[in-house]
């Protein structure tokens, strides 16, 4: 760390205002081209027949040979029909391959029981849910777009939402979709309590009652609420949190079907290994190699086709290579080995783009939105955590706004953004909340820019002072009296920006009298401190309030698991700030809000509540941009790289393609997903 930083102050005057001139000229390119067009759900996406359809060479081989079924036999008679209207480069043409990274482990394909396949795409390229959140950011309404579920309508009373879901779609292994697998999903999965599912009963809970899910028959269903127009849980019913899984793969192994089975054979029934695990996405895993690859190919049963008739996705090949961190997605976008990433290293941001501007480079940079925010979260809770009149005493503490106000007033944002990237691609961040995020509304928010003095002037109000001339002040009553105002904050090591931040923060905070004590940890323990409440301060990246439906839970403490810097264990009594109470209500109100006006209006108030209570201390923002390969076409203007969903459900992954000059071989040629063995 201090190596990289004696290396930064040996660059000449004159190198650092050629960077920041390459990089203004890089940010005004893509200012000017951020106009992102909006769309009518029906010109992204309609439900319809088509004259006829066409498929990929190898899968029309593979009718020939008698190994499928022809393609009008694979489709539903109305196929989801991915719009020219909404494409940026028009229908394409079959082949390539699309080349990540991911760093995590791969532990099975029952998604449905929390079990990962891993992320950077994994996810997001072999599963399917009711409605796509991705599409959101594109369409005028701002509101989910079908999916599964083709269209829907509210009752008059709003207490029934009623579904209809796409008729005829199959599986990979050519077995129905049906209503059956979303009630299974629901029921066996999400609701039941020994099942470790990425949502649980809680989000279904309304009034006290647990909504109930109807089918009335195999492609309509109807969902009923307690309370009136629960608008948010359609964004519940996207991926991950409503992944909708294979019914008749898993209903064996699930013990309420069958006793002899228990529910750790029932999580763990699809391992890594078995392959080709039964998907409704684009593409199907057919080879793994743990920490090696993961490849994928096309899926012969996939229920979507573009406007002339041809089944997607287009490209046939999906690769993940396997590496020890998400950053090396970074360095293998600039070595042409990646073919996309989210930009969210700010340590590689000037490196990155001045790669994408040399001649020949094998890729771009799609502009992003302000949403990339690092702060620090303050431990305020009073319970959770807390063993001793110590821990108790820095709680209070925390908890004090004149003490969150001081710390904010001791923070030299601007120098903190031109230590880590020279140029425009990162800001200050006085307020705590992303100026690129969806309803932000600047009048609504409070900052508490740098000012040492005023800092000092707070701390001194507290009753610190600097009793043994060491410049750090002293606790001066209370358990903690004569010692050091000394304040840990945790940083989770794979977050390199914030460990490179906490380092600037140090000697800012010494020099209005605080402590600062980085404790740098593995990820693993991370998540368990935050579990556990054993933590002080936290610095790290919150994208997560790009939108008031991206985490729900995370913009106020309604529940006792959140958010991560003011939990409550079992049985414990919540503590909540007066402000905290308000927020609690707007968020339940944002819940059930129809309107674009009224939502504004909420989340403006909240947005005032947050930054005025510093919720979080905000430290600086950045512009969240994607890397993305030259060859591929049919990539959204403007497409985030974070939003409601990450990029591969933004971009609609299944309608890119590639020039036939462009393409790259794939790694498994001419192979055909097929399930026979398997089912045997």
């Amino acid at each position: 760390m201090r190596r990289t930083v004696k290396v930064k102050r040996k660059w000449s005057v004159l190198t650092l205002s050629i960077i920041v001139v390459v990089l203004v000229i890089v940010a005004s390119s893509l200012a000017q081209e951020s106009e992102i067009p909006k769309f009518e759900v029906d010109e992204i996406i309609q439900y319809k027949a088509l004259p006829s359809y066409g498929e990929s060479p190898e899968l029309a081989e593979a009718v020939k040979r008698g190994e499928i079924p022809p393609v009008e036999e694979r489709l539903p008679a109305k196929p989801a029909v991915v719009m020219t209207s909404g494409m940026s480069d028009g229908p394409g043409i079959y082949g390539d391959v699309w080349r990540t990274v991911s760093a995590v482990p791969t532990a099975g394909w029952n998604w449905a029981a929390g079990v990962i396949g891993g992320w950077f795409g994994i996810e997001e390229a072999m599963q399917e849910a009711l409605v796509n959140t991705g599409m959101s950011w594109r369409l005028k309404d701002g509101e989910p777009g079908p999916n599964l579920a083709t269209h829907w309508e509210w009752s008059e009373d709003g207490k029934t939402l009623t579904m209809y879901l796409v008729e005829g779609a199959k599986w990979s292994d050519g077995h129905p979709f049906t209503a059956e697998d979303v009630l299974f999903t629901y029921y066996d999965c999400i609701l039941d309590p020994n099942v470790p599912s990425w949502q649980g009963a809680g989000t279904w809970t309304l009034g006290g009652k647990v909504v109930e899910l109807e089918k009335v028959d195999d492609y309509i269903i109807k969902w009923h609420f307690a309370e009136a127009f629960p608008v948010y849980l359609l964004w519940y019913m996207d991926l991950l949190d409503f992944s909708v899984a294979p019914a008749h793969v898993l209903k064996p192994y699930h013990p309420k079907y069958n006793p002899e089975k228990t529910y750790e054979e029932f999580i763990n029934a699809l391992p890594p290994n078995d392959l080709p695990p039964v998907v409704l996405g684009a593409w199907v895993p057919v080879y793994l190699k743990e920490d090696e690859a993961l490849i994928m190919k096309r899926n012969p049963y996939y229920w979507k086709v573009d406007e002339t008739g041809k089944q997607l996705p287009y490209i046939g090949e999906y690769y993940f290579k396997k590496a020890s961190a998400g950053v090396q997605r970074d360095l293998d976008l600039i070595a042409g080995t990646c073919d996309q990433t989210h930009l969210e290293t700010p340590g590689l941001f000037t490196f990155v783009n001045e790669q994408a501007r040399l001649p020949g480079s094998p890729f771009k940079i799609i502009p992003g939105m302000w949403t990339l925010t690092f702060s620090l979260e303050s431990n305020l809770s009073l319970y959770q955590g807390v063993k001793n009149e110590t821990d108790l005493e820095m709680r209070k503490l925390l908890r004090n706004f004149d003490f969150r106000k001081a710390i904010s007033h001791a923070i030299d944002r601007e120098a903190v953004a031109r230590m880590l990237v020279p140029g425009p691609m990162l800001r200050a961040l006085p307020s705590g909340f992303p100026s690129g995020a969806d309803y932000y509304d600047p009048e609504a928010v409070v900052s508490y820019s740098y000012d040492p003095e005023k800092s000092k002037e707070l701390l001194a109000g507290l009753e610190f002072k600097d009793t043994d001339g060491d410049g750090i002040l002293n606790w001066t009553s209370g358990p903690l009296q004569g010692q050091n105002l000394t304040v840990a904050v945790k940083i989770h090591e794979d977050q390199t920006a914030c460990v490179d931040i906490v380092e600037a923060l140090v000697p800012m905070f010494e020099k209005v009298g605080i402590r600062l004590t980085p404790k740098i940890v593995k990820s693993t323990v991370g998540q368990a401190l935050d579990t556990a409440g054993e933590f002080e301060l936290n610095m790290t990246r919150q994208d997560f309030l790009a939108s008031p439906y991206t985490s729900l839970t995370s913009l106020a403490p309604v529940t006792p698991s959140s958010p991560n810097w003011h939990r409550a264990g079992p049985g414990e009594k919540r503590d909540l700030l007066p402000f905290e109470e308000r927020m609690v209500e707007i968020v339940e109100a944002l819940k059930y809000e129809r309107t674009r006006e009224g939502r504004q209006e909420l989340f403006s108030e909240l947005q005032k509540l947050w930054t005025e209570n510093l919720y979080t201390i905000g430290v600086i923002e950045g512009i969240y941009n994607t890397g993305i390969t030259k060859r591929f076409r049919n990539i959204p203007i403007g497409v985030p790289a974070r939003f409601h969903q990450w990029f591969h459900l933004n971009v609609m992954q299944e309608q890119v393609w590639t020039p036939e000059e462009e393409q790259l071989p794939e790694f498994l040629p001419g192979v055909v997903v097929r399930h026979e063995e398997k089912q045997k």
